[in-house]
């Protein structure tokens, strides 16, 4: 296959999405943690999107075909959203939790913090969704890719947070076999919603359901947002100090690294008297 400047050119355009989140989520990343997580989710996203496509292979070796037409293809409703869940929802939000996690684990001590969990499974859901987008525009073209780059990369986001929220459930006191326990639960519902998100995408065109998937577009966004504030507000450190907001000047003696008002980073002023730790 020859690569020709169009090609390089819309395959930079792909990646527009990434840039927004970054810009827009990158203000709260001061520690290099969390830069890594973030960094090391998108190396593990593209090894997901390689074990997915391997795992497709016998399945339409099965089927006798491209499975996005096989699940497109006119049947009884439910068994097509049945097919849905199972195969498309089941397998790759499976293959990006299992791998996000197993990157969370290789950090013993920082890697189940919640905003550590959370900057992983974005990582690794924002390059799938940007190595899929490729593989796309080259299989259909740039008629079909364009409209879909925005969506489609805010649902895999949306998809893996939901996961990541759960596994972050565990609270605190987390150990490994309730942290899978409740992984599993996230993993089942991310598939669900990617199931029914897919099954929509494939009875009808993206350009009939345009307003639909603007305000499915919205409520994704909501929830990715709610989600990490969430995970900054739970990312609590060892000990307690008098700190104080960098955005709002809010002051607080708790166990926080970010702020519980605006959700920005607090900055320490002083170790707590001893009396106040306790």
């Amino acid at each position: 296959m020859i690569f020709t400047l169009d090609d390089v050119i819309f395959c930079l355009v792909l990646l527009l999405p990434l840039v927004l989140f970054l810009a827009l989520a990158k203000k709260h990343w001061l520690d290099k943690d969390l830069r890594k997580a973030f960094q090391n989710g998108l190396f593990v996203g593209c090894a997901s999107i390689v074990l997915v496509r391997l795992l497709y292979i016998p399945i339409e070796l099965y089927i006798g075909g491209d499975i996005r037409l096989f699940l497109s293809a006119p049947r009884e409703w439910y068994l097509s959203l049945l097919f849905c869940i199972g195969i498309v929802g089941l397998i790759e939000e499976g293959i990006k939790a299992v791998m996000a996690f197993t990157l969370c684990c290789f950090q013993p001590v920082r890697g189940l913090r919640p905003t550590f969990v959370f900057l992983c499974f974005a990582g690794c859901a924002m390059s799938f969704a940007l190595i899929e987008n490729i593989q796309y525009y080259f299989v259909y073209g740039p008629s079909v890719v364009l409209p879909r780059v925005l969506v489609s990369s805010t649902a895999h986001l949306a998809f893996s947070c939901i996961t990541a929220w759960f596994s972050n459930l565990s609270g605190n006191k987390k150990t490994l076999l309730k942290t899978v326990w409740f992984l599993n639960i996230g993993i089942i519902c991310s598939a669900i919603a990617h199931g029914i998100f897919d099954y929509i995408l494939f009875q009808y065109s993206v350009i009939t359901l345009s307003g639909l998937l603007l305000a499915v577009l919205s409520l994704f966004s909501y929830a990715v947002y709610e989600i990490w504030i969430s995970a900054l507000k739970n990312d609590l450190p060892d000990s307690g100090y008098l700190s104080v907001c960098a955005k709002c000047r809010a002051l607080t003696v708790e166990r926080i690294r970010f702020c519980p008002f605006c959700g920005n980073r607090v900055l320490r002023i002083q170790n707590l008297p001893t009396i106040l730790k306790k």
